[in-house]
C-alpha cells in the first residue's frame, strides 16, 4: 500500500490542511519556526497510531484539540491509502484461509480511513473510527442467479476481519523522527549469557569498565530502541535473518566464529551504506574524512553481552562513535535509522523534522541527496526553515506553511492566553498563483519569502546568470551539467523577461558579478534596450539575448532541434502517446516556423 492523501481538521492550530502525495515520493513542508510543520507531522503521526490501534491518554486527548476558550467539535484525521498489486495476492491469501462459502470481490478504490475525535466544551467525548472498504460479497440469490452485496452490510465480522489484517499486515508503516542527533549508547545490551570457565572478548574490545545494564525505563527504552536498530542492519545482510539476538548473541558461545563472521558483514553493510556515502557527500570538498571505517565492539564480561559502534582511523585507532563531530554523529543516526529501517516494509513514511538544521550550510546541500536516495524505496515528508534544504526539482510536492496568527507582535512575544493558532498549508504552485511572495523578482522568491530570508552580512554570494524564467533554468542548467559537462555554474531563475529589476539592483549594491541572459526574439531585446537605458553604464557586459551569442533571432526553445524535443517528451510520456498527437509525431508539437528551422537536425 503506499499513502495517498491525509487531510487534518481542528488537530491543534490547524484549521484544516490537505496534503497530496500523489506522484510525488518526496513532499518539503516550507515556513518558518512556529508555522505548524511539527504539527502537521504529529498530526500524521497520530493517524498511524490510532489506525494501529493505539489508545489516547488523557494528556493526549486534551493536548490535540485546538488552543482556545471551549473547543466544541471534532478533530479530524483522514487518510487515504492506495492498494498495490501485491496487496491484492496478500488479500487474496488471507481471504482464502477464512474458508468462506461465498466469494470475495476485492475493491479497485482506494481505502480511506477516518478518526474523529469529538469534544464538548474541551472535554473529550468520544472517538470514532470509519472506513471506506467497498468489498464485495458474490452471493446466490433466491432464484439461483449470483449477486453482488456489499461485503460490509452481508458480512460484517468478515469485512472487519479483512480490515483488521489490512491494518496489521498491509498498512505501511510511519515514523516520525523530530531530530538525528540522538544520545547514541556506549553499549548496547543484552540479557546475560550462559558464561564458560573464563571470560570471553572479542578482538575489537577495550579495556574500560562496561557501564551497568540498563536500570531504568528510559534506559531500558532506549536500549530496545537500539537493538532492534541492530536487527535492522543484519536484515540487510540476510533476509532470512530474523534478528541479532538469534543470529548473533545466541551462539556466540556456541559457535562463535559464525558470530565473529556474521558480526564482519554488519560491518561490511556499515561502511558500504555509511563510510562510503559519507565520503560521496563530503570529501569532494573536505579532501579527507575523520575516519576510515565503522567497526563493531562486541564484550563478554560478568555474563553481561555488549555491542558498541566504533570507528576506525587511518592510523588503526579506535574512537566511540560519539567521539566524532556533530555532522558525523547526525549523518550516522540519519542513515542508521532511515537507510536500515527501509528495508522492513514497503513504501514506508519517514516524517523528518528539520532535518540537518544545525549542520553547516553545504552539508544541508548535500543531505538533499541522501533524502533522494531515501525516497527511493520510501516515501519522505521533511520540514525545513532553511533555503539550503530546497531542492527545485521537488516543488512539484512543496507546501508552504502559514500560521495566519503569528505576527511581529507575537514573534516578540507579545501575545496572549486567548491566541488561537490557524495553520494552513498551500502547495507551493497554488501559493505561485495566487501572486503569494515576491513572483516578480524571482520564481523561487516565493521559497525565501516564506523563510523571510535575507543574506547575513558574511554570507558568501554567488555568481549568477540570471535567465528569463523557471523553464530557461532547467534548459540551461541541464546543458552545463549534463550535456556539457561543465563545472557549475549558478543559474538564476526571474520572474520573466521585464521583471529582473529587483535581482539586478540586489547583486549591483552587493557588488557581486552576474549575468543577464534573454531571448533573442524581438521582447528579449527590448528588454534589454529598457534595462540598458534605466541601469547603463552598471550593465555594460552583463546583459546579453541569444541573437548577441548566435547572431539569429532565437529563443530558448530554438536551441532543441525536433529530435531533441521529442526525446524530451518521451522521458515523461509513452512514444504511443506521442505519435497519437498528429500524424507526423515527430514535427505537430513544434510551431510550423520551427520544423524547417536551420537548428532543425543539427547535433
Amino acid at each position: 500500500m503506499k499513502y495517498k492523501k491525509f487531510t487534518i481538521s481542528n488537530f491543534k492550530g490547524i484549521e484544516k490542511v490537505e496534503l497530496d502525495l500523489t506522484n510525488n515520493r518526496i513532499i518539503t513542508l516550507v515556513g518558518l519556526n512556529e508555522s505548524g510543520k511539527t504539527t502537521i507531522m504529529q498530526a500524521i503521526k497520530v493517524f498511524y497510531d490510532l489506525s494501529k490501534g493505539a489508545a489516547l491518554t488523557d494528556t493526549e486527548k486534551n493536548s490535540f484539540r485546538p488552543k482556545g476558550i471551549d473547543f466544541t467539535g471534532k478533530i479530524s484525521l483522514i487518510g487515504v491509502i492506495d492498494f498495490e498489486s501485491d496487496d491484492y495476492k496478500k488479500l487474496s491469501t488471507y481471504i482464502s484461509s477464512l474458508n468462506l462459502d461465498y466469494k470475495i470481490i476485492l475493491p479497485k478504490e482506494t481505502l480511506v480511513y477516518t478518526h474523529n475525535l469529538t469534544y464538548k466544551l474541551h472535554v473529550f467525548q468520544e472517538h470514532n473510527r470509519t472506513a471506506t472498504f467497498p468489498a464485495k460479497a458474490q452471493v446466490k440469490n433466491t432464484d439461483g442467479r449470483m449477486e453482488l452485496k456489499a461485503l460490509h452490510e452481508f458480512d460484517n465480522p468478515i469485512w472487519n476481519d479483512i480490515l483488521r489484517f489490512i491494518k496489521s499486515d498491509l498498512l505501511p508503516e510511519i515514523i516520525y523522527y523530530e531530530d538525528f542527533i540522538f544520545n547514541i549508547p556506549e553499549d548496547i545490551s543484552y540479557i546475560p549469557i550462559p558464561q564458560t570457565a573464563t571470560t570471553t572478548t572479542t578482538t575489537t574490545s577495550t579495556t574500560d569498565t562496561p557501564p551497568p545494564l540498563p536500570t531504568t525505563n528510559k534506559e531500558a527504552e532506549k536500549n530496545s530502541i537500539w537493538q532492534l536498530v541492530l536487527d535492522d542492519i543484519i536484515k540487510t545482510v540476510n533476509n532470512s535473518f530474523d534478528s541479532f539476538k538469534s543470529m548473533v548473541y545466541d551462539i556466540w558461545n556456541t559457535d562463535n566464529e559464525t558470530a565473529q563472521n556474521r558480526i564482519s558483514q554488519i560491518e561490511e553493510a556499515l561502511n558500504k551504506k555509511i563510510t562510503k556515502s559519507w565520503k560521496g557527500l563530503f570529501q569532494k570538498e573536505t579532501k579527507k574524512v575523520n575516519f576510515k571505517e565503522i567497526k563493531i565492539s562486541t564484550k563478554t564480561d560478568a555474563g553481561e553481552f555488549r555491542v558498541s559502534f566504533k570507528v576506525k582511523t587511518d592510523d588503526g585507532r579506535l574512537f566511540s562513535i560519539n567521539d566524532r563531530s556533530k555532522g558525523c554523529r547526525w549523518f550516522f543516526s540519519f542513515l542508521i535509522f532511515t537507510e536500515f529501517r527501509k528495508n522492513r516494509t514497503k513504501n514506508i513514511l519517514f516524517l523528518l523534522d528539520e532535518p540537518a538544521s544545525n549542520l553547516h550550510t553545504s552539508a544541508q546541500q548535500k543531505i538533499l541527496d541522501a533524502i533522494k536516495e531515501l525516497s527511493t524505496n520510501s516515501v519522505v515528508i521533511y520540514s525545513t526553515h532553511s533555503q539550503h534544504l530546497i531542492n527545485p526539482t521537488w516543488l512539484s510536492g512543496a507546501y508552504i506553511v502559514i500560521n495566519d496568527k503569528i505576527s511581529d507582535d507575537t514573534l516578540i512575544g507579545d501575545m496572549t492566553f486567548n491566541d488561537n493558532s490557524k495553520i494552513i498549508a498551500v502547495k507551493y504552485f497554488n501559493y505561485v498563483g495566487k501572486g503569494k511572495g515576491k513572483t516578480k523578482t524571482s520564481y523561487f522568491q516565493p521559497i525565501l519569502d516564506a523563510l523571510d530570508y535575507a543574506p547575513s552580512l558574511i554570507e558568501p554570494i554567488p555568481n549568477i546568470v540570471i535567465t528569463e524564467g523557471k523553464f530557461d533554468w532547467f534548459a540551461f542548467n541541464y546543458m552545463n551539467e549534463v550535456i556539457l559537462g561543465l563545472s557549475r555554474i549558478n543559474f538564476y531563475p526571474g520572474g520573466g523577461k521585464d521583471s529582473l529589476w529587483d535581482i539586478i539592483r540586489l547583486y549591483l549594491s552587493w557588488g557581486q558579478e552576474f549575468m543577464v541572459l534573454l531571448d533573442g526574439d524581438a521582447p528579449g531585446i527590448k528588454a534589454q534596450k529598457t534595462y540598458k537605458k534605466e541601469l547603463e553604464p552598471f550593465l555594460e557586459d552583463k546583459i546579453y539575448t541569444l541573437k548577441d551569442i548566435f547572431g539569429e533571432n532565437y529563443c530558448l526553445e530554438d536551441l532543441f532541434d525536433n529530435e531533441d524535443k521529442r526525446a524530451i517528451i518521451l522521458t515523461e510520456h509513452s512514444e504511443e502517446l506521442l505519435d497519437s498527437i498528429g500524424k507526423n509525431g515527430q514535427n505537430d508539437h513544434l510551431r510550423p516556423e520551427q520544423k524547417d528551422h536551420p537548428l532543425a537536425g543539427a547535433n
